[in-house]
């Protein structure tokens, strides 16, 4: 402040606000110790595995589940055809059991074989789009051989060639706009179960779905 009351002026020093001292060091105080609150909690859910919380699967187990759908849904809607449009009476029964057979070692190995593709596949975000594309089918001829002749070898073995004949269309068809889809929703080679269930589910029902359409297949 300046001081005019002589003949020249003087500047003297304001006297300190402690008060605003005061206030400043507490909220310096009080914004650290919410820092130290929060950070625990921060740092929980950075740190925390999203499989921990029961809301996210693997790959392997992503495809685990694609590949027993695939497995249990389009033979199931085969077997149906066949059945519907090839049997009649007490044949009907009996091929029917053994068809019912074949539709459960089907799901069965084709569950077993998506896991291991799955496995394989890792994390579908280290692909390239057209790697993986290429791939996934590769993997789906793979597991309709597989699957295919596993399932229709119940039938006296003969059907094993058969089999192979009704999987690996399905598998081609399945297996490319899995893999693409589950790439897309995927996190560092999880997804999420409401993510997963909608197109490991969904697929095999919408190609069951078309077997079953006249209009589509027919026998």
């Amino acid at each position: 402040m300046y001081d005019t009351s002589g003949s020249h002026s003087v500047c003297y020093a304001a006297p300190p606000d402690n008060d605003l001292d005061r206030r400043l060091n507490w909220l310096r105080a009080e914004i650290a110790r919410d820092e130290r609150r929060g950070k625990p909690l921060r740092a929980a859910r950075e740190q925390r595995p999203l499989p921990a919380l029961g809301l996210a699967l693997s790959t392997e187990e992503a495809y685990a589940w694609f590949g027993t759908f695939l497995g249990l849904f389009p033979p199931f809607a085969i077997f149906c055809r066949m059945l519907t449009n090839g049997f009649r009476g007490d044949a009907a029964l009996g091929w029917g059991l053994i068809l019912l057979g074949m539709n459960a070692v089907c799901c069965l190995v084709g569950r077993k074989s998506g896991a291991y593709f799955g496995r394989k596949m890792g994390d579908p975000r280290a692909w390239s789009w057209p790697v993986l594309v290429f791939c996934s089918m590769l993997m789906g001829t793979a597991w309709g051989i597989i699957t295919g002749a596993a399932g229709g070898a119940v039938g006296f073995g003969f059907g094993a060639i058969p089999g192979v004949m009704c999987a690996v269309p399905v598998a081609l068809a399945g297996f490319p706009v899995f893999a693409t889809l589950h790439r897309a929703v995927s996190r560092d080679g999880m997804i999420e179960e409401r993510r997963l269930w909608p197109l490991a589910f969904g697929i095999p029902i919408v190609i069951a779905a078309l077997i079953l359409s006249p209009g589509i297949y027919s026998y």
